[in-house]
């Protein structure tokens, strides 16, 4: 029996290494192990959550065998019953009703889950995750069992450690390509207009974002004026003044100004609206040109998003290189239109010495 067992696992962890190195899709990957783990080891279901560090809180990223409304029983806080196993060591309750470390005992016992295992998911030394193994029947588990699942845990680890490899590869080659772009339309575009809207949609390219748009300062009237937008509805733009949007005020005095959940973060002046348009976060960049802050560049993105400092400095860079292109087409303007003056009153002069 044990022999049967351990061929079992063994095969187990073949097909869940064989999927690893075969694809970079990480939910294919985490779902996969959820239903292998919990089919191979006669389990009622297993999760897969995973840390999100702005929240501190566990996000579900991969479950099976579990119903729909115990995954949506309520957030996992990090202070509860797997604070344990996010020490990097298994932890085991062997009754989930009334063990005080369970965050939810009564929609456990709802569910029919007796006990519930937790591993930690170890990336690069550091614990990201938790896999958490429940049963319909009190078990006691073996050591054997706990270290199978601690290898599979790992491999989904190592999945999601070479697939932030990747995004993070990905994402460096976009923003090259994205300043590029943007570098080639300011050396041949003498149009303010097509460099501004060129911007606006590499940027929301480049980051896989929802939309981006850009709004500079009249200085006559002393207020911020939409220029260029890319990703979003007419409704969401024209829905009203944003002279009182604090982020904007402060991306004025050049810093870049991070809004992580609209809902909920009083600098957002319009959050109804945001939410209608499937807005969550907004990255809002001063335009800078020759020390001077001439407008905002603003990111908007569908799902709650805590931009790095590589994504900042990319957005910087490409708003400033826009505003160095904006800069050439009006001067371009402006010699062009004192090349026709000056031409016409060459020719008004020529003609007047001709008569």
């Amino acid at each position: 029996m044990a022999a049967f067992k351990e061929r079992m696992y063994l095969r187990s962890f073949q097909e869940i290494s064989k999927i690893l190195s075969s694809t970079l899709a990480v939910d294919e990957v985490l779902d996969q192990i959820a239903r292998q783990i919990t089919e191979v080891m006669n389990l009622k279901g297993a999760t897969i959550r995973l840390v999100n560090p702005k929240t501190n809180r566990l996000e579900l990223v991969a479950a099976y065998g579990l119903s729909e409304k115990y995954l949506k029983k309520g957030v996992v806080d990090l202070d509860k019953s797997i604070a344990e196993a996010l020490t990097g060591r298994p932890v085991a309750i062997f009754d989930a009703v009334t063990d005080p470390r369970m965050q939810y005992p009564q929609e456990a016992k709802e569910e029919g889950i007796a006990t519930l295992v937790a591993i930690p998911m170890v990336a690069k030394g550091k614990v990201i995750g938790v896999l958490r193994l429940v049963t319909a029947e009190p078990r006691e588990f073996t050591m054997e069992e706990v270290d199978f699942a601690c290898a599979v845990a790992e491999l989904g680890a190592q999945a999601i450690s070479n697939a932030k490899m990747y995004e993070n590869r990905t994402k460096e080659l976009n923003f090259l390509k994205g300043i590029l772009e943007v570098s080639k339309a300011v050396n041949s575009a003498l149009d303010v207009k097509k460099v501004l809207n060129l911007l606006v949609k590499t940027v929301t390219t480049a980051l896989d974002i929802k939309g981006a748009g850009v709004r500079l300062l009249d200085e006559k009237r002393q207020q911020m004026e939409l220029v260029a937008t890319y990703g979003l509805s007419d409704r969401y733009i024209n829905k009203g003044p944003v002279g009182t949007d604090k982020s904007i005020t402060d991306a004025m005095m050049g810093k870049a100004v991070s809004i992580y959940d609209v809902e909920y973060d009083p600098r957002a002046t319009y959050p109804q609206q945001a939410a209608e348009e499937g807005i969550r976060s907004i990255l809002s960049v001063p335009i800078n040109l020759k020390g001077h802050v001439i407008g905002v560049m603003r990111i908007y993105t569908s799902e709650p998003r805590d931009f790095s400092d590589d994504e900042i400095t990319f957005i910087s860079s490409l708003a400033e290189t826009a505003a160095l292109g904006m800069e050439n087409a009006r001067l371009y303007q402006k010699l062009k239109g004192e090349y026709e003056e000056l031409m016409g009153d060459m020719y008004r002069f020529t003609g007047f010495t001709r008569f």
